[in-house]
């Protein structure tokens, strides 16, 4: 299984007001408001651990867990400028989160599992354009990288909200995650699964 979030830093930067009271502590265990507070840059480091929680949550999810909005029941640890760990329920996720100009992008695995992931720039501002564009451009590139026949590839979305690869209308065995936020988008592919048809 795989989840993944990405943050728009500028948009991240226009739209929130993480130093407003009471905003870390409804968001952040007291480890993480630490993390944060020593943190060279703790407006990235906000996003990175949100990033974090959010890629997490959906393997919880992906996983059978029951839906919560309590963000401080996910509790991350930082082991490098790359690499974390996060905590939920009783599974401790790897993360792998890398940081730029423009975006904070976040991956959460059971296991070091490779990880095919395809980030992109947004043209639209429309969050279902954005959706849509996102969905299509995954199931082009999984069609061609595998072989298969794109109109016989869909994407479908368990009663949990967990978006499926299916072929011929069968299940394929592949984890997949897909985010967009701002002016970015990216869907990630575990890549040891491969289609079972």
């Amino acid at each position: 299984m795989v989840g993944n979030d990405i943050i728009d830093i500028q948009e991240a930067r226009r739209s929130s007001n993480w130093e407003r009271p009471g905003f870390l502590q409804k968001i952040f265990t007291l480890k993480e408001q630490s993390i944060i507070t020593s943190s060279a840059d703790p407006f990235k480091t906000v996003w990175r651990l949100w990033s974090m929680k959010e890629s997490a949550y959906k393997v919880f999810i992906q996983a059978g867990g029951i839906r919560f909005f309590n963000p401080t029941k996910i509790e991350c640890s930082l082991h490098s400028s790359e690499n974390g760990l996060v905590e939920i329920g009783r599974t401790t996720l790897k993360t792998i989160t890398s940081t730029d100009t423009d975006y904070i992008f976040s991956t959460a695995t059971v296991e070091n599992s490779k990880i095919d992931t395809c980030i992109f720039k947004l043209t639209e501002n429309n969050v279902k354009q954005q959706s849509h564009f996102m969905h299509e451009q995954l199931l082009s590139d999984f069609a061609k990288n595998n072989s298969l026949h794109l109109a016989e590839l869909q994407l479908e979305k368990t009663a949990a909200g967990v978006p499926t690869l299916h072929y011929r209308k069968k299940p394929l065995n592949v984890s997949v995650s897909i985010t967009h936020h701002g002016k970015y988008g990216a869907y990630s592919i575990l890549k040891n699964e491969v289609p079972s048809i």
